[in-house]
């Protein structure tokens, strides 16, 4: 008699949208298709929704064994899950594999309900697994594994496939098919591997398992890129560790467009752009870009601080090439925008923000993102030896729903975020993002980034006095709508035991924000009380008021608000082709020339849970809160 085996992927959230199950079902695919296994096995679909406990118990009938795939966002429900199971059914033998599963035996030595561990990549290993089972041969010499014996807990030997061309797909193989019948009203998106692999070692990563590149058959992505197109997924996200780093890639970014044109999907097809970026990350980006499928290229650097490169592992660009590369991809009208991670070891407050502000005098004004930095146990940030040598604390703080409904149906999962280091307090920590906030808020979202880089070109101001004077006068100067609305999220980031790091108004949609997104949308939505509010503070600076009037006049007029489909202003000044000059890297003067630009905007919305989602979430790497961007149809016209 056969036995029953289950794979359960359970995803982020029960609610739209929401991503199939990709990693358990390639393992699903290759067991399926080995004709051996099929002998001793049934392998009823893949579950992967986020349902309450009691409704997933019944999804199962008499299992023998039930793999799990184990992320950050998962971990504590399939534990949850796996408990429950082993009291509905004592003989099931539960797997634990996944990201979220350390390189040893520690859960068999915590966790009594699983029976095996599952390290590194799972395909092979599973396959090897469940042969090993049912012939009933020896566990050691199955790699990538743990397990009990009599003698106590094994770790088997540790292996990467070289080869992983052959691999079946998920997609093609029809192991989601069943999520599209039985959930009709979930817009599920795609994760898509090109390859694996990746020749870096940042201290704060767990992604991939070996440093050589190990490429899939370009049939097969191309199958897949089609599967996803055919069946109308809008988004896709390409877990590459660094799309581009093969020449290869812009076929791919090619193909994507061409099933794009052919059948109107996927609408965003999202890479992790190679670190390195060079001729061919610019060409798959401009494929993408020009085609409207991707937000913009990553120009990646997490930290600009030398020490907390050092400490990571990592090597950047230098300033002027990152310069010289925003200036190019600006030119061809291709967004960037630059990841930082706050609260690595040997980061200060002050380089931290200076960092930020560096970047800007390098040209990125269009957009950044700042993310907490997370400590996995794969990583090697995650070793006790590493955390004492730099100081490093950790907060566990719950999960929370960015861009997405925090449904966990009845079972919280939890971050372990760094909130302070060596050479960083808490204090500090929390000081620094709410920096980072207001920065993104006002510069990368537009509401004070075209008298920022007035000031820095024509009165020598740097950005870092800039924005370090607009965060104190937002905090101790200003006593309006900003200081009360950016108190509170201050006082939000230094609790870390609730962590209500999201922002969230149903006006804006059920879904969370990041700070700097929900505090833009509050000004956009108080605009007038924002206005009257910013004036007094960039009225300080002294410009000359006929040239001041006008430089608000585009400030405030260029925001983007609701209904616009086409916009006349007129200026007494060059602004739009002079701001353009700049962010291209070839600045010209600002004269007093008579002018009217006239807008015609790309996409209308008429809800601020539209605007929230269009130009906000879809739409901030290319700076859609602004009306002058690559996207609208702009006509400047000197009288």
């Amino acid at each position: 008699m056969k036995k029953r085996i289950y794979f359960v992927q359970i995803a982020l959230s029960y609610s739209s949208p929401c991503f199939l199950p990709y990693s358990i079902g390639c393992i699903a695919a290759f067991v399926k298709n080995d004709a051996d296994i099929a002998k001793y096995y049934d392998i009823p679909d893949v579950i992967g929704m986020r349902e309450t406990i009691p409704d997933i118990l019944k999804r199962f009938d008499n299992p023998d064994y039930v793999a799990f795939t184990n992320f950050v966002w998962n971990l504590e429900y399939n534990k949850t899950l796996a408990k429950e199971l082993k009291k509905l059914y004592p003989h099931v033998k539960i797997i634990f594999g996944g990201h979220s599963v350390p390189k040893d035996a520690a859960f068999l030595n915590k966790y009594d309900f699983i029976d095996f561990l599952m390290h590194n990549e799972g395909e092979e290993t599973m396959a090897l697994l469940l042969k090993a089972l049912a012939e009933k041969t020896d566990l050691s010499e199955v790699p990538n594994l743990s397990y009990r014996s009599e003698n106590g807990c094994v770790t088997t030997k540790e292996y990467h496939p070289q080869d992983i061309s052959s691999y079946p797909s998920p997609y093609t193989e029809g192991i989601f098919d069943h999520f599209f019948k039985e959930f009709p009203n979930v817009e599920f998106h795609a994760t898509l591997e090109t390859n694996r692999g990746c020749p870096y070692t940042c201290s704060y990563c767990e992604w991939c398992f070996t440093k050589k590149i190990r490429p899939f058959s370009i049939k097969k992505i191309k199958s897949e890129i089609e599967w996803i197109a055919k069946n109308k997924i809008r988004y896709c996200y390409c877990a590459d560790a660094n799309f581009g780093i093969l020449d290869r890639d812009v076929e791919i970014a090619d193909f994507v467009a061409e099933q794009n044109k052919k059948y109107g999907y996927p609408e965003v097809f999202k890479p992790c752009y190679a670190k390195d970026s060079d001729d061919t990350v610019f060409e798959a980006g401009y494929i993408l870009n020009s085609n409207h499928i991707d937000k913009g290229v990553t120009l990646a650097y997490q930290t600009l601080d030398a020490k907390a490169l050092e400490n990571i592992g990592r090597k950047n660009l230098t300033l002027e090439h990152f310069s010289n590369l925003y200036s190019r991809y600006s030119e061809a009208d291709i967004p960037t925008y630059t990841e930082l991670i706050i609260g690595l070891p040997g980061e200060t407050y002050e380089s931290f923000c200076r960092g930020m502000c560096n970047l800007l005098e390098s040209g990125q004004s269009n957009s950044m993102t700042v993310y907490e930095c997370q400590v996995y146990d794969n990583a090697q940030m995650g070793d006790e030896e590493y955390r004492k040598k730099h100081g490093i604390k950790t907060s566990r703080i719950p999960s929370f729903g960015i861009h997405y409904n925090p449904e966990f149906s009845g079972v919280q999962e939890y971050m372990d975020v760094i909130t302070e280091t060596a050479t960083m307090s808490k204090e500090e920590w929390v000081k620094a993002f709410m920096f980072s906030v207001v920065l993104q808020t006002f510069h990368h979202l537009g509401l004070t980034r075209f008298f920022a880089v007035y000031l820095n070109k024509e009165k020598d101001l740097s950005y870092y006095d800039f924005y370090t004077g607009l965060f104190d006068y937002i905090y101790t100067e200003n006593d309006g709508y900003m200081h009360s609305f950016f108190l509170d999220l201050y006082n939000r980031k230094l609790d870390t035991e609730t962590a209500n790091w999201t922002y969230q108004k149903d006006i804006f949609s059920t879904t969370g924000w990041y700070f700097e997104e929900g505090a833009f949308l509050e000004m956009a939505y108080h605009f007038d009380e924002f206005k009257k509010d910013i004036k007094p503070f960039l009225e300080k600076f002294g410009i000359e008021k006929e040239l001041f009037d006008e430089l608000y006049k585009y400030q405030t007029e260029l925001i983007r608000t609701l209904g616009v489909t086409e916009k006349s202003l007129d200026f007494k000044y060059n602004f739009y082709p002079y701001f353009k000059a700049i962010e291209e890297g070839a600045p010209i003067r600002l004269q007093k020339i008579s002018n009217t630009l006239s807008i015609t905007s790309h996409k209308t919305v008429n809800s601020w849970s539209d605007y929230a989602r269009e130009f906000v979430w879809f739409g901030k790497r290319y700076s859609a809160t602004l009306l002058v961007n690559p996207r609208e149809k702009i006509i400047y016209t000197e009288h």
